[in-house]
């Protein structure tokens, strides 16, 4: 089922669950059921997941810096649509990447990219994108939530799931996660699993961390997944890029590059004329 022509109202999960429902419905265990990230995106090379990713526009894909080089790689594909890797999904081929300027490897920070793919993402029930945040304090949010399919690792042939996994966070404020780690930078925001959640000790880097907005319907990104400290330790506290911290720069990279595409469509139209 397709949603209207227009730009889809960001951060449902319309095949997942009601109004009613809404900040009541937390399917319990380790798997997530269809609909219930359908902004979730498999960023894939050689036809494996390598990376996590998020819908943030029909055309743009929301991830981390230091899950590529600096350029795309040729067999780079966004799979879309699905949470079973095994079962044929919609594949979307990236037209351009954007990795922050400023991204460091070594201290990651500004772990933030945008991929922008060569054609957009129609939006149905299944595909839906996600909000961006529009508040900073922690306190803010409820139901936070992290998804994805695992990425390296010693073992990660052996641990990976092709069924997208889940685990319920809770945000952490700055100051505490100081205290655990001295060296966070800024512009990153930290948490820990939720009493009782089991963690898998595997990030699955680029993918998001989404929380509600009190008893409203909407979804939003707080962070992208960046890196975690040793599980071993509890708690551990895993590492996010804020997103809001980055709205302008995203907003300023989207809008660049759709005005890029309109003066190259213009060109080209002008000089088959």
């Amino acid at each position: 089922m397709k949603t209207n022509a227009g730009p889809a109202e960001c951060g449902l999960r319309p095949s997942y669950e009601s109004f009613l429902e809404t900040g009541k419905r937390i399917t319990e265990g380790r798997y997530a059921k269809a609909g219930e990230f359908p902004w979730q995106v498999s960023i894939q090379s050689n036809g494996k997941h390598i990376c996590g990713g998020t819908m943030i526009s029909a055309l743009w894909i929301l991830t981390a810096a230091h899950c590529f080089a600096d350029e795309v790689p040729p067999d780079l594909t966004v799979v879309v649509g699905g949470i079973n890797l095994d079962h044929p999904l919609e594949e979307h081929k990236p037209d351009s990447l954007v990795i922050h300027e400023n991204f460091d490897r070594t201290s990651m920070k500004h772990d933030i990219a945008l991929i922008m793919l060569s054609s957009p993402v129609e939006f149905s029930n299944e595909k839906i994108p996600v909000c961006l945040p529009f508040m900073h304090d922690v306190d803010t949010w409820q139901h936070c939530w992290i998804a994805g399919w695992g990425t390296t690792g010693a073992a990660a042939e052996e641990s990976a799931s092709h069924v997208l996994q889940k685990a319920r966070m809770k945000l952490i404020i700055r100051e505490k996660c100081l205290e655990h780690i001295p060296q966070l930078p800024e512009n990153m925001l930290c948490a820990e699993l939720e009493g009782g959640e089991r963690g898998t000790c595997q990030v699955d880097s680029g993918g998001p961390l989404v929380c509600s907005y009190w008893n409203t319907m909407k979804w939003f990104q707080v962070g992208i997944i960046s890196w975690e400290e040793d599980c071993t330790e509890k708690p551990s506290h895993e590492i996010y890029t804020s997103v809001y911290n980055y709205y302008g720069w995203i907003m300023t990279e989207t809008a660049l590059d759709q005005t890029k595409t309109i003066f190259k469509n213009h060109s080209i139209h002008s000089g088959g004329m």
